[in-house]
């Protein structure tokens, strides 16, 4: 065992007990309505709190509270007692919901504007109804501009029959489209899920909170280590929330903003992100990941900054969002490397997995405690798939178009969750990665049509930066059930189910704060206003001026995904190797680069304490670390709902941090 997997979530040695009880999913499935709700809220108020990193503050202070509470139950009403497994089949379906809603800028919460908008704003002027409408599937939008006038306008009733008719259509189909991803992502998950945990005895860092918070066997509710980070994490963010509310009060800092040092002074305005985060919750995150990959994302994020200062420098690069050095494209190259090195290391067992799906022998143990076997979960793909086929067919949409899609959809979604079980990334954004960029790069828009390129635009909310895509969620849970705790199959049936109810209940949250509050009064955060604005502006441009194959573009991510390999290659060759491949990719997002100084004091506090103090310090330490990322989300997750309660729309709460 490495020092980076000694806080793995190990198997507690006791009796199993059913964890995925039927109290335990009937509570979930009553949360999950109110927690998307109020995740919607947020949205249109506050563009949202929590989604941009590995784990969520709104589970993760929910947890800890039912944690907390947990322990008064087992002492005075010990047959109320929650178990380990229920408490985190719980957890599990509220994060699924949370990641499927939570973000305008990552995975779903932007749905509702991108099936309005280009309708409502269509003028005579900018020729949309004839240029992009016979381009958007109907049943996917909402394109009557009578229904959206309440919508965008606000003070008005969405609970008119004639109004939800013409919402339940894109709704249902929606809530096919997401709920049939992630089933096909389900199943992958429980195919690999021997091969990461039993074969290769991959760390996943991100279980590692919720499993010690639900299961007593840990003791970490015990630890003065833990409960002195909640109080730090907890203790700054209160103190600064009153510091915004009083302003005589000292405020700590915990991020800096050097805009004003870099702006219009080159070559140093070409740098992208330009703001650091020193909060208690990113030095807890960063902590639980790998030693080498907290100095490999430190580096190469410093890496990707000088690229573009000494890009500017020397005239290389004009425009820091496109053309040279080519960023995204260089993250899409490292992400697809990866991806491809992950299959071939697990060619064999995924060959034995086939073999058994297909009736032959394989070299597999019994596989009665998988959350679904071999064949249904292969079977599960060509269904599933093949129903986004049919799906995106109806779409109109050109078969060769729809197999890359799709196949290069479902790598990218299994990307997301290697990353995951294996270093635990703190953030994964493949702004630039997902289909919708790396077609038209490879192809060009010509080639792949307007039909296409419309079906990319309305998919966008699918298709951004990935922060908080739930399938990881998956393969973390199925990896939480180890020693009894919950039972795999009923867990699987449990992360099925809760995608329909997500969806269902986001466009019904979406639909009512619409027409009560309008996406235009001026009620709403403006960030709502320019998801729609800026998709509908860029299929506009595409559209009019159609493109061809992108040569350097693809020559960038060729080169990216060279560059990948080799440092894949090194890193199995030479355990010494201190750059991780893993971070060339993901280094480039606005995420790790707020992280820098964080990771760095991570990297620096965790090399130490196993330099001179080796795997006893680092465990002893790691509590505490644990309490600073409950700490923070419980005080995020308290302040939202109180917020919410006291009908707060006038101030951010989350804004000092």
């Amino acid at each position: 065992m490495t020092a980076d997997d000694s806080h793995a979530p190990s198997a507690p040695v006791s009796a199993p007990r059913r964890g995925v009880s039927a109290r335990a999913l009937l509570i979930g499935f009553l949360l999950t309505p109110v927690n998307v709700f109020f995740i919607v809220k947020a949205l249109w108020v506050w563009a949202g709190f929590t989604g941009a990193e590995s784990l969520f503050t709104n589970t993760i202070g929910f947890l800890f509270l039912l944690a907390v509470g947990n322990q008064w139950l087992k002492r005075r009403r010990p047959a109320w007692a929650f178990s380990a497994g229920e408490m985190l089949t719980i957890y599990l379906m509220l994060s699924i919901g949370t990641g499927l809603t939570c973000s305008l800028w990552d995975l779903g919460g932007a749905i509702a504007v991108c099936v309005t908008h280009v309708f409502w704003f269509a003028t005579e002027q900018n020729k949309w109804q004839a240029a992009l409408w016979p381009n958007l599937p109907t049943w996917l939008t909402v394109p009557d501009r009578e229904v959206l006038a309440g919508f965008y306008e606000g003070d008005a009733t969405a609970y008119e029959p004639w109004i939800l008719r013409a919402w339940a259509v894109p709704a249902f189909w929606w809530t096919c489209l997401v709920a049939t991803i992630m089933w096909v992502c389900l199943c992958m998950n429980s195919i690999v899920r021997r091969r990461w945990a039993d074969e290769e005895k991959l760390a996943f860092p991100m279980a590692v909170l919720p499993t010690q918070l639900a299961d007593d066997h840990f003791g970490l509710l015990k630890s003065r280590l833990f409960w002195l980070g909640v109080a730090v994490a907890a203790g700054i963010g209160v103190w600064n929330l009153l510091a915004s509310i009083v302003p005589a009060l000292p405020a700590v800092p915990l991020s800096l903003d050097f805009t004003n040092a870099v702006e219009n002074k080159p070559p140093w305005s070409f740098l992208r992100y330009r703001s650091f985060s020193l909060s208690p919750w990113y030095l807890g995150l960063s902590y639980l990941i790998p030693l080498d990959l907290t100095f490999s994302l430190f580096a190469f994020g410093t890496l990707w900054s000088a690229e573009y200062v000494v890009s500017g420098h020397l005239g290389w690069c004009t425009n820091k969002w496109s053309g040279f050095p080519y960023g995204e494209q260089q993250t899409a190259g490292g992400f697809i490397a990866l991806a491809v090195v992950a299959i071939w290391l697990d060619r064999r067992f995924l060959a034995q997995v086939l073999r058994r799906a297909a009736g032959l022998r394989a070299s597999l143990p019994e596989e009665s405690g998988e959350a679904l076997r071999y064949r249904t979960a292969v079977l599960g793909i060509v269904g599933g798939i093949g129903f986004l086929w049919w799906l995106l067919d109806r779409a109109e949409l050109p078969h060769w178009v729809a197999l890359a899609f799709l196949g290069h959809y479902f790598l990218m979604a299994m990307v997301i969750c290697r990353l995951r079980a294996q270093l635990g990334a703190p953030s994964h954004q493949l702004y630039g990665a997902m289909p919708n960029w790396v077609l038209p790069t490879l192809a060009g828009s010509r080639n792949l049509g307007a039909r296409a390129m419309g079906l990319f635009y309305l998919l966008r909310p699918l298709l951004q930066e990935q922060r908080n895509h739930p399938a990881p969620l998956q393969i973390e849970g199925l990896k939480m059930a180890e020693g009894g705790r919950m039972e795999r199959r009923r867990l699987a049936v449990a992360m099925a189910i809760v995608p329909v109810l997500a969806l269902l209940f986001y466009f019904w949250a979406s639909v009512h704060f619409g027409y009560d509050m309008g996406m235009t009064s001026g009620h709403t955060h403006v960030y709502h206003m320019l998801i729609g604005q800026w998709g509908t502006e860029e299929l506009d441009a595409i559209l009019e001026n159609p493109t061809a194959p992108n040569v350097s573009g693809t020559m960038a991510m060729a080169i990216s995904a060279g560059i990948t390999t080799a440092l894949y290659f090194l890193k199995l060759r030479f355990i010494w190797w201190p750059l991780h491949p893993v971070a060339y990719p993901i280094s480039m997002s606005n995420t790790i680069a707020a992280m820098a100084p964080v990771l760095f004091a991570a990297w620096l506090i965790k090399g130490l304490l196993l330099r001179y103090g080796g795997l006893r310090a680092h465990r002893t330490a790691l509590p505490f670390f644990l309490g600073l990322i409950a700490g923070d989300a419980v005080r995020s997750f308290l302040v939202a709902v109180f917020a919410e309660l006291l009908g707060s729309t006038g101030w951010d709460p989350f804004a000092a941090g």
